[in-house]
């Protein structure tokens, strides 16, 4: 399929209008690190450093339009403690137009981090059936290019509600519970997983699940089947493999599909267009920690292949947090790379072995000039950059303005400093020395591959000449 049509999809996004109604969750992650057994029980012992709060459930349905540049209108359930004021304050920070109806409860769920792994989640909830107010339920369903009607079976979703909606049956997209199952027929499009599926579905075999309930619903299925993809049930079957490259957390991934689905239809998408948006969607957000959104640009750059390893000093500031956070090792290194030969290469490739994720520092022309004399870099900062970003084993890029990395170990804190072998930590910039013990991070030499420099190739040059 042509990439570049479906890339025109999404210049389309920032016009719809997307009504999302279903359960609201507020997500709260409380992480911190072990550090022995409880005396009182045999369970780890949790000492915390950190609290933050996400929407969750068709809020975060909702949050990911609006991350995708759509216009978002969001219609549930919140109390008026402060958890429903949290979900107020979060969705007005997102540009959610958010529409709720209080109820005596806000619907929580508490996660329990430590190093990145998750330990535990705590629900609490009202699960009793409650009721939208008709006419803004007509209205705002009237208004919308595409209705998503987000059921997490907390009782928002009734058969009140889908009568009022029946009208609208041709732009609604479900995210189903099974149990709700007898609400949903007729509806443009069901979006199950493999699990809710099989279930709704009465057969152990996807496509014979899936087929199923295409026939029993009278509307279009799209099955999420996680690291095996998508597959849509409509006039045919077509199976569409995952864009996934790291699976690190499936929190949430449903909401990013169901929210790129709309976008896309709404956008003139045909189902299997929309579907292989919503994969690269997901493809994204399964490899980020938590409850998550993924951007317009995101999107765009995974279809393209430009996932550039050459990055803002911002840019990779946040991605070392989310590796952090994972539990991975970052490894820090810098240098000119004027002209790239096999014992940068192999210094490279040691580097890469200290930890999980790579990043190199590029000297830009200007410090380059400074540091190595008026008749340097042979070669810009843009393409020595691109050639160490064409190494497998490298993983980011940043170009760096400074003659010492001190403010961008301080600023990343990476857990390894990697320097070449002819330096020392005597011989190391006093800044950087500062920065690599205030920051707590190791310092590896590690020795070049003898015989090869650049200085030696150009002398190499001048003397053939």
């Amino acid at each position: 399929m042509d990439k570049i049509e479906l890339i025109k999809f999404l210049e389309n996004f920032k016009d719809k209008k997307i009504l999302v109604i279903g359960d609201i969750i507020l997500d709260k992650y409380i992480e911190g690190s072990v550090e022995r057994i409880s005396p009182e029980a045999p369970v780890p012992l949790i000492r915390t450093n950190k609290e933050y709060y996400k929407l969750g459930g068709a809020a975060n349905v909702a949050s990911n339009i609006v991350s995708l540049t759509g216009q978002a209108t969001l219609i549930g359930h919140v109390g008026k403690e402060k958890d429903g004021l949290k979900i107020m304050e979060l969705t007005n920070e997102k540009n959610i137009r958010f529409i709720p109806s209080h109820v005596e409860k806000t619907i929580i769920k508490t996660r329990i981090i430590a190093e990145g792994h998750h330990l535990l989640r705590i629900d609490d909830e009202d699960i009793t059936q409650k009721r939208i107010d008709r006419e803004i339920l007509e209205r705002e369903a009237s208004r919308a290019d595409i209705i998503i009607i987000s059921d997490y079976a907390k009782g928002t979703i009734t058969q009140e509600t889908m009568e009022v909606l029946q009208p609208f049956n041709n732009k609604i997209i479900v995210d189903p519970k099974p149990k709700n199952k007898e609400l949903y027929p007729g509806v443009f499009l069901i979006v199950p997983n493999k699990k809710e599926v099989i279930s709704m579905g009465h057969h152990e075999i996807v496509h014979k699940a899936g087929k199923t309930l295409r026939e029993e619903m009278g509307s279009n299925i799209i099955v999420k089947r996680a690291n095996e993809g998508m597959s849509i049930f409509s006039d045919e079957i077509k199976d569409i493999p995952t864009y996934a490259k790291e699976v690190y957390d499936v929190t949430g991934a449903g909401d990013t599909v169901c929210a790129t689905l709309s976008l896309a239809i709404s956008s003139g998408a045909n189902l299997e267009q929309a579907t292989r948006l919503a994969n690269y969607a997901a493809g994204i957000v399964v490899g980020k920690q938590g409850t998550a959104t993924v951007t317009i640009e995101e999107l765009k750059a995974e279809i393209l292949e430009e996932q550039t390893k050459i990055k803002s000093v911002e840019e990779i500031k946040e991605i070392i947090e989310d590796k952090k956070a994972k539990g991975k090792k970052i490894v820090w290194t810098n240098g000119a790379f004027d002209l790239l030969h096999q014992g940068h290469i192999e210094y490279l490739k040691k580097a890469k072995e200290l930890g999980d994720h790579l990043v190199v520092g590029i000297n830009s022309d200007e410090s380059v000039k400074r540091l190595k004399g008026p008749t340097r870099p042979i070669q810009p900062e843009e393409v020595r950059a691109k050639i160490i970003a064409s190494l497998w084993f490298v993983d980011y890029v940043l170009i760096f303005q400074e003659d010492n990395v001190s403010r961008y170990l301080t600023m990343l804190k990476p857990h390894i400093s990697a320097k070449g072998g002819d330096y020392s930590i005597e011989t190391t910039k006093p800044e950087e020395r500062k920065a690599i013990e205030e920051n707590n991070i190791e310092t590896a030499f590690l020795p070049f591959l003898e015989g090869f420099s650049t200085t030696n190739i150009l002398n190499k040059i001048k003397n053939n000449h």
